[in-house]
């Protein structure tokens, strides 16, 4: 009888709630299917932990905490992935294949498409304090909380990525000439 009523809220919270958690893993991952990957497990961890839901607190907030989390072991898994891609294209390398088939890595890109990749070199607990305060916009305790950390440690992050964003986007700003600054200017 327990397990159905809890089957039957989960249900009910992903009929609510699916697609804002899904917005949350996939403004943390920027890919679309690691993003329904991610909101899948959410509902799959909010089953198996739902008697630790405080029903005195927003549900959404509970979840957007999980899915943090899982969009977060996404990234780690990730990371694992990336590091065994490079070690094989090096092991082309060495033996002289082409691991870039043909095509030119430095494709030009949209504004967005830069953000986005600017973000994702971000750290993963960094990138996800950023869209729990700029896409939710949680505060800082509410954002320590999610991510199992402090409220000063939240406005650190916040704060060095903030700089840190500012500095890379910056870079890649074309160089002004003097005309284009004699223009510019009042």
């Amino acid at each position: 009888m327990e397990q159905e009523l809890r089957r039957e809220a989960v249900e009910r919270a992903h009929r609510d709630h699916a697609d804002d958690v899904y917005r949350v893993a996939y403004a943390i991952l920027g890919d679309a299917d690691a993003a329904a990957d991610a909101t899948q497990e959410t509902f799959a961890r909010a089953f198996g932990r739902w008697h630790q839901y405080d029903q005195a607190r927003p549900l959404i907030g509970w979840l957007h905490g999980i899915a943090s989390h899982a969009a977060l072991d996404a990234l780690r898994r990730r990371r694992v992935m990336r590091l065994t891609h490079v070690v094989l294209v090096r092991d082309m390398e060495t033996r002289g294949a082409d691991a870039y088939g043909g095509g030119d890595p430095a494709a030009a890109s949209v504004d967005r498409e830069v953000v986005e990749a600017e973000l994702a070199r971000l750290r993963p607990q960094a990138r996800a304090a950023l869209v729990l305060r700029h896409l939710y916009g949680y505060d800082y305790a509410h954002i320590a909380e999610l991510l199992g950390t402090s409220p000063g440690n939240v406005g650190a992050l916040l704060s060095r990525s903030h700089a840190l964003l500012r500095e890379r986007l910056a870079d890649l700003r074309p160089a002004r000439s003097p005309a284009d600054r004699a223009e510019a200017a009042p």
